[in-house]
This record gives structure tokens, sequence and C-alpha cells, in this order.
């Protein structure tokens, strides 16, 4: 026989023998599924495993593996489970979705928003995709955004009281009218949730309708009693209805459920002051600045209390702090508009501009940690990878989370040609952001480079997971 051809009849003989192990893999699976469904997760567990080790290359078990670990609370195991199920099939859909919950849960929202947005294009008939995509796009301030993605799921489902909340509450300060009538579209549909009401009181007070405003938020009250921000929006609303005696009884309730809330005991101690009560008024409002120092309106408030208690020098002091809180609040929008600007500066490779707005926003709010993250970066264009490290280092003394200053200095560190430190900080970063492409990526390229293969392997496995299309990683995990 030919060479060609006995090769051949080797390939049918080896499928042939696979067969009924892929066969008896799917039995499992499908016994696994059966004991997951009626809660008996251990066991099923134990099946998904079964059918792996007869069919490793077997996806749908290392789904169904990877949803029984994230029903256990078990998120890396059951993220590491997806990667495969993903490398082995890249159009499933389910386990790209799964993968972005667990990317939420690990506190990577980068990651999350990025396979959301995918999915969003993908699967735009995926109406929970595109609910949660709204939700974390609501969460990043992009309004306009997050009320389409909202829109698209609440016409893909009508009857979701969920979607319709979302969408109400993200159109509240783009179209008063729309958001209520939203609103009272989920109150329809969930006529027992106390959220809802909630939401459409609030919704209602915004557009000055006091009257029904309070009428929504009893009847949210009614349905959870220990709703503190509903007592609070009660209380406020009544305050304005000029009904102080019930604003006082309502904001001192919701200080009771909710202890660390600092707007309501600030709005108690402007209801008691109101009221003449002097001393109860600069207790609530005490309380208010201890719970939040930079709430600059509770410091005005007590200034105010503390004059009327002929207490001028205390009154002086909030008065001091509540300017100087007002002017920090006014460098730090400064210097956020400043690094804005630097950041589409180096986008355009206008790097001396930029590293100019970035020096003008850290001189008016030193402790503006993305402003040293850019110039970090924009030192790092300009081929001072000394001084970008520096920077970047700042960032990790003022947020020691920040996992984009672990990479950044990885890159920098690459630069200067310390491999094994940058290997280190690309560790640290991925380990932070465990959602983040581009950083497997350069993970894998640095564990390559120090002679780490293992390492190498699992990065350029899990980038080949989350982008089929990356061929570099292919092939440098083939090799």
């Amino acid at each position: 026989m030919k060479p060609r051809r006995l090769a051949i009849a080797f390939m049918v003989m080896a499928a042939q023998a696979q067969a009924p192990r892929l066969e008896e893999a799917r039995a499992h699976d499908a016994r696994g599924v059966e004991l997951a469904q009626s809660g008996r997760i251990t066991e099923a567990m134990e099946q998904f495993q079964s059918a792996l080790e007869l069919a490793p290359g077997f996806p749908d078990a290392h789904y169904h593996l990877a949803l029984a670990h994230d029903r256990m609370g078990q998120t890396d195991q059951a993220m590491a489970g997806l990667e495969e199920t993903l490398r082995l099939s890249p159009e499933l859909i389910p386990a790209r979705y799964l993968l972005a919950s667990c990317c939420r849960k690990r506190g990577d929202f980068e990651g999350e928003m990025r396979l959301l947005a995918e999915i969003a294009r993908r699967a735009p008939d995926f109406a929970e995709a595109r609910y949660n995509y709204g939700l974390g796009l609501q969460r990043e301030q992009k309004s306009a955004e997050a009320v389409e993605q909202l829109q698209a799921a609440a016409r893909l489902d009508p009857n979701s009281p969920r979607y319709a909340l979302a969408l109400g509450v993200a159109l509240a300060n783009r179209d008063p009218n729309e958001a209520i009538r939203i609103l009272k579209r989920a109150v329809e549909l969930a006529p027992r949730e106390a959220e809802a009401h909630y939401n459409l009181a609030l919704a209602m007070a915004a557009a000055g309708d006091d009257a029904r405003a309070i009428r929504e938020f009893d009847a949210a009250i009614a349905l959870n009693p220990k709703l503190g921000d509903a007592h609070r929006g009660l209380g406020v609303a009544l305050l304005h209805e000029d009904r102080l005696q019930e604003s006082a009884a309502e904001l001192q309730r919701a200080v009771e459920i909710t202890p660390a809330d600092a707007e309501a005991a600030n709005n108690l101690g402007i209801v008691l002051l109101r009221l003449k009560d002097i001393a109860a008024a600069i207790t609530a409002l005490e309380r208010a600045v201890r719970l939040n120092p930079n709430l600059i309106k509770a410091h005005f408030s007590l200034a105010q209390a503390y004059q009327r208690a002929a207490r001028s020098a205390d009154a002086k002091v909030e008065t001091e702090r509540a300017a100087a809180l007002t002017a920090e609040q006014r460098s730090l929008g400064r210097a956020m508009v400043l690094t804005q600007s630097a950041r589409q500066q180096l986008r355009s490779g206008r790097v001396t501009p930029a590293l100019s707005s970035l020096r003008e926003a850290i001189a008016a709010t030193p402790q503006f940690a993305d402003a040293h993250l850019e110039l970090g970066r924009a030192l790092l264009a300009s081929g001072d990878a000394v001084a970008a490290i520096r920077e970047f280092r700042l960032v990790l003394n003022l947020d020691p989370e920040r996992a984009d200053a672990h990479y950044s200095i990885g890159l920098a560190l690459l630069k200067t040609g310390d491999k094994k430190l940058a290997f280190e900080e690309l560790k640290a970063a991925v380990a932070m952001a465990p959602c983040r492409v581009e950083m497997m990526r350069e993970l894998g390229r640095a564990a390559l480079d120090s002679g780490d293969r293992a390492t190498a392997a699992a990065q350029f496995r899990r980038v080949a997971a989350w982008d089929p299309q990356d061929r570099d990683a292919r092939k440098n995990l083939e090799h």
C-alpha cells in the first residue's frame, strides 16, 4: 500500500476507534445535565469529567462543567473551562456570555464589556446580553449607548419588568416624560416589586410632581418597609410639600434602616433646621459629614446650623472646608478634561501637547491616578521609559489594584530590556484583570522569551480562545 493511502487508512481507523468513546462521552454529558437540572451539582460534575476523560475535545462537556463550576462559585475554574470551550468551539455564544459574567464576578469590567459588545454584534436577538451590555454602558456613563441597548432588550422582550425598569432608569436624565411612561409599564408588569414603584417615584419627583411621587414612595414602602432609599425619597418629597414633621419622621427612619447613608442624614439635618430643632440638626449634619467628608452641601448646612447655635468659630471652619472641597472638585473636573484631551492627542500621535496637558492636569489634582497613567504612556511614547515607569508606579501608590498600571510597567520594562521583571509585572496584570486579551498576549510572549513554556502555552491557548483570528497565538502555541 502506498504511504498516502496507508496514512489515510490509519486516520479512518483512528476515527472509527474514537466514535464509541465520543458516544459514551455524550451519554455521560447528558446524564450530567440531568443531574445539574435536579440540583445535584457535585454528581453532575463527576459525569462531565468522565465525559472529558473519554473525549478531551468535546466542547459541550467543557461548557457544562464550566456552568457547574460557576454555580458552585468557582469562578476561576469556570473561566478556564469556558476558554477551553471557546478554543474548541469559537461560535458558542452561550459560553462567551457566561465568560462575560465570570469577568464581572472577577471585577474585570473592561473584559466583560468587550465580550458583551461582541455578543450584541454577533447575536443581536440575545435580549439578556443586550440588557447586561446596557447596564454596563450605564455604569460607564455612556447614556445614549446604554439607552440604545436597553431599548433593544425591551423590544425583544416587551413583557420583561427588568428590562422596562432598567430602560426607565436610563432615560430618567435624558427624557423624563418617556422615563415615567416606561416606568409605569414596569409597575404594570411587576406591581408587587418595590423597586419599580421606587424608581417611578424618583422619576416623578425629578419631574416636579411630588404629590404623585409620594404615592409611589408609599407603595414601595408598603411592599418593602426596609427600603431605606424609599424612606429617604419620601422624606425629601414631603419636605418639598412643606410637610415637615412627616418628612423628619421618614428621614429618621431612613437613617435607622441605612445608617451609612450620608444623604439621608444630611436631608434630616435640613428638615430639623426648618423645624428649628438646632441641636438635633447639628447631630444629624455632623453624622453626614462624618459618613462622607466630601459631601459639600452637608458642610454648608452644618455651618448654617453652627451659626444658628452661636458657634461662629465652628461655622467658619465648616464654611472654609466647603469652599476648599468646592475648589478641589473644580480642579478635579479640570484635570479630567485635560486628561481626556491628552488621551485624544496621544491617539493622533501628538505627544508633546499631550505631555503639556497631562502635567497641567497633575498640577491641578496631584492625586488623580488617571492623569499619572496617561502621563506615563505619553512619556513611553516619547522614548523615556524610565520616567514612564516612575509615573506608573505612582499610579499603583494611589490605587494598588490598577492592572493597567502593572501592564504598562511590563511594557516599559520590555523596552528597557529587563525581561525578567517585565514578566512579573505582566503576570500581576493578568492576575488582576484575567479577561484582557492584550495582557494575555504580552504575558505569553514574555513567558516564551524567558523560557517558561508552560505559562506561554497557557496564555496563547487563552488568546486563541478569546480571539480565534489571532494567528500569531496559534503559531506560538504550536511552537
